[in-house]
């Protein structure tokens, strides 16, 4: 994009144009408050000179509203020549940048972002790259996600789930997700997402309905199906950790829950008397009948009776 410097626009002269995320109204009326307490616009918004004198918005919608709804005329903006595309990728990194996104609105600008940036660099889409890259070529051209990831600060694995969820979602069912809390939890909307498109429709029927019936999207599977939702067993899983553990991970993991057991306790407990029956080993002769738990002790038995225990 050639930047043409910062100029006072009329606000009648700027299409606003398709945006990915519809303008919230009620933050607009906040920044419109803060507008007219202020004075000023704190930060111009972005626009792309089109002929005839007109402009096309790329970033500010939500100052844009704020400054029409406080009857401004004209509004500070950066002025740029730039492609459609090249707008359109601008607009995209300023509200991954600038706006605290939830889950669904990041995943439509990403996906959104990855098709403007596989026509701006042709040679990065899926199938295109490989011939080119024995000639040398392809070393120039920087990945979308490690190009996304550079930009706009998310990781590789962040940018891969957004776009599974963008992609997943049929149209229709990612309209009627927006605006609801189902929008704000990435795990639903990837569940939602692994779901086929009729699936998806009965599914939120179930949870947006007037009397939803069920609140997540593995409980309305459930109900649909018939099958109860599987529950999570925490106590399985850490009892499937310990198994795969090593001797010394295993060492690690009861002096971090003896250290933390005796902080929430207000004293320690790797000491603490207990009845005969219940010791793990035999008492020293002079502890008046009781045994007491002694955490090396109980390591050093634990990983005896164990042979098959991972080793360090």
């Amino acid at each position: 994009m050639k930047p043409l410097g910062l100029q006072d626009v009329p606000i009648s002269a700027i299409d606003t144009g398709f945006r990915l995320r519809a303008v919230d109204e009620g933050y607009v009326a906040l920044l419109a408050e803060n507008i007219r307490d202020s004075g000023r616009l704190r930060q111009p918004v972005e626009v792309r000179v089109l002929k005839g004198g007109a402009y096309r918005l790329i970033a500010g919608a939500h100052r844009l509203a704020a400054c029409t709804k406080l009857g401004w005329e004209a509004i500070p903006a950066f002025a740029f020549e730039a492609t459609e595309d090249e707008a359109r990728l601008a607009e995209i990194d300023e509200n991954l940048v600038r706006h605290e996104l939830n889950p669904l609105d990041r995943a439509t600008f990403l996906v959104e972002r990855k098709a403007v940036y596989e026509r701006l660099n042709p040679d990065t889409k899926a199938g295109v790259a490989g011939g080119k890259a024995r000639q040398g070529s392809a070393n120039e051209i920087v990945s979308f996600a490690r190009d996304t990831a550079e930009r706009v600060g998310l990781t590789d694995r962040t940018i891969q789930l957004a776009v599974k969820i963008a992609t997943g979602l049929a149209p229709d069912v990612k309209a009627a997700v927006a605006g609801t809390p189902i929008a704000k939890v990435q795990a639903e909307l990837l569940a939602l997402a692994k779901l086929g498109p009729a699936e998806q429709r009965a599914v939120l029927g179930m949870l947006l309905g007037d009397a939803p019936k069920a609140t997540s999207v593995r409980q309305a599977m459930a109900l649909l199906t018939n099958r109860p939702a599987k529950v999570a067993d925490g106590f399985v899983k850490l009892l499937t950790a310990w198994r795969h553990a090593s001797r010394e991970e295993r060492s690690q993991f009861l002096r971090h829950l003896v250290g933390d057991a005796s902080h929430q306790l207000g004293f320690r407990i790797d000491t603490l008397p207990v009845p005969k029956s219940a010791a793990p080993m035999a008492a020293p002769a002079d502890t008046g009948g009781d045994e007491q738990i002694d955490l090396e002790e109980v390591i050093v038995a634990l990983n005896a009776a164990d042979p098959d225990a991972p080793g360090t």
